[in-house]
């Protein structure tokens, strides 16, 4: 299966998209990764976001990696317990997923959002 997942951060936004593209260089193969934006904040007043898109190969199904990349959350220091749009140390959703070049899922983010979109016609 091939992934694209969208990373986002606006709590020490560098050191915390660096952190998740070294643990996603553990987990996914030929890692491909487009340029960093920075974008408002959507939905509440808050510091500027660094978005970015990543693509790479998985056999993991959809809910392993999902659930893998919550703990790459967590390890960076995610807290779960905040409204929905806040600010975030870590946010790393899988935007598409493909097998044969066959879109798998696609989410509604794609669509919905300039941060999610932007960032992944570079890799696509």
């Amino acid at each position: 299966m091939k992934y694209f997942l969208s990373i986002g951060s606006n709590i020490e936004p560098e050191k915390n998209i660096d952190f998740a593209l070294e643990q996603l260089d553990l987990i996914l193969d030929s890692l491909k990764f487009s340029s960093t934006h920075r974008t408002a904040s959507e939905g509440f007043d808050g510091d500027d976001f660094l978005n970015l898109a990543v693509s790479g190969y998985s056999d993991k199904s959809f809910n392993e990696l999902n659930s893998l990349l919550k703990d790459i959350e967590d390890m960076a220091g995610r807290d779960r317990n905040v409204p929905k749009f806040s600010s975030r140390s870590l946010d790393i959703d899988i935007v598409v997923q493909l097998n044969d070049d066959e879109i798998i899922f696609e989410s509604e983010e794609v669509q919905k959002y300039s941060f999610v979109s932007e960032p992944l016609k570079e890799i696509i």
